[in-house]
């Protein structure tokens, strides 16, 4: 009778064991986090970037934001033109990023790129941080003169979606789009709406 009692019981250890380890092993495992900082611009978190100095706007070496250029959009956003220091900033990035700001909170980050020729490196680095794009597609675009097709990704993400226009109207720009459901949720009901009818 006991060795068989024994064999019973052994299986049962085992598994007392391995439930005393799954806590530390889920200490030890690293935490995969969604990555929510554009160049140094953190979506979802208090918008604390300062203005920008008189003249600093040519050569920043620090994030700011040039305060004549903030506009008011029609879905309530406040939008902040925010010029990058160059060093550190990837080489598909081109100009300032706009920032959109919702009760203090960034909601949304817009990225400039150098279009065609940027595309593939933007592409690239995307993947590597975000993983495999949840849609992504190929289109030549006749009216630009490209003999090169633009490509467009995006990327569901839990809290945050990312989106990749490799060319926007011209073969020298492109936009990368970061913006968090509920803005995009915003813009959505707010483009529903109907329009506005003309004053008798």
């Amino acid at each position: 009778m006991e060795p068989r009692i024994i064999g019973e019981m052994k299986p049962l250890r085992h598994f007392i064991l391995l439930a005393g380890c799954l806590p530390m092993l889920a200490t030890l495992a690293p935490a995969v986090a969604q990555d929510r900082m554009v160049l140094g611009v953190e979506l979802g978190t208090r918008f604390l970037v300062s203005a920008c100095n008189p003249g600093e706007t040519a050569f920043p070496s620090r994030l700011c934001f040039n305060g004549a250029l903030k506009t008011r959009k029609a879905w309530g956003a406040d939008e902040y033109y925010v010029f990058v220091p160059n060093a550190g900033t990837p080489p598909y990035v081109r100009g300032e990023i706009r920032v959109s700001v919702i009760n203090g909170i960034v909601e949304s980050v817009q990225i400039g790129t150098w279009g065609i020729q940027a595309q593939g490196i933007a592409l690239e680095a995307l993947t590597k941080k975000y993983g495999v794009p949840t849609r992504a597609r190929q289109e030549k675009q006749n009216t630009l003169r490209s003999r090169f097709p633009t490509q467009f990704a995006e990327w569901e993400l839990k809290d945050f979606s990312v989106k990749l226009d490799g060319t926007t109207g011209s073969i020298d720009w492109g936009r990368i789009d970061f913006s968090t459901h509920r803005y995009r949720k915003l813009i959505g009901d707010y483009e529903k709406q109907p329009p506005a009818k003309p004053p008798k």
